[in-house]
């Protein structure tokens, strides 16, 4: 009994050099654009989850006044790029906002009755995208709006 085995033929030696560098060119093109892309979603969620912060710190603050009986502040400094919750009898640290991105606005004062002065305060990325959080002056919520 024989056992017949298959060789290669000769049109079929495997993949030239060229091939091989062609395949590894693409490979490192499509790592490279995942990257990149991996790179400014994060630094999106960061932008927007900033937004949110600065939103929730609003909100607590009238919070603060609702319950506790109390005036609040939300205070702005353009210059350090910090915020914070005043109120009376105590302040909250001051939050900062992360590099490239800056905030601005005039601060805004909460009553307990749960009206307020009114006001929003701008985050701004280093592209000039950015989000505006407004203030009603009647009821005290905030709202949050991209630009």
């Amino acid at each position: 009994m024989r056992v017949r085995t298959r060789t290669l033929r000769a049109g079929n030696r495997g993949f030239t050099l060229l091939e091989t560098i062609i395949v590894l060119f693409i490979a490192g093109l499509a790592v490279s654009v995942v990257v990149v892309s991996t790179g400014r979603l994060r630094e999106r969620a960061l932008f927007n989850a900033e937004a949110r912060k600065i939103y929730q710190t609003l909100k607590r603050a009238r919070e603060v006044s609702l319950l506790e009986r109390k005036n609040a502040a939300v205070r702005v400094d353009p210059e350090t790029n910090r915020y914070w919750i005043e109120y009376d009898g105590g302040t909250q640290r001051p939050l900062s906002v992360p590099a490239g991105f800056s905030i601005s606005g005039k601060d805004i004062f909460f009553f307990p009755k749960g009206n307020s002065s009114g006001g929003r305060i701008l985050l701004v990325d280093a592209a000039g995208k950015g989000y505006a959080i407004r203030v009603d002056p009647v009821l005290g919520t905030p709202t949050i709006k991209r630009l």
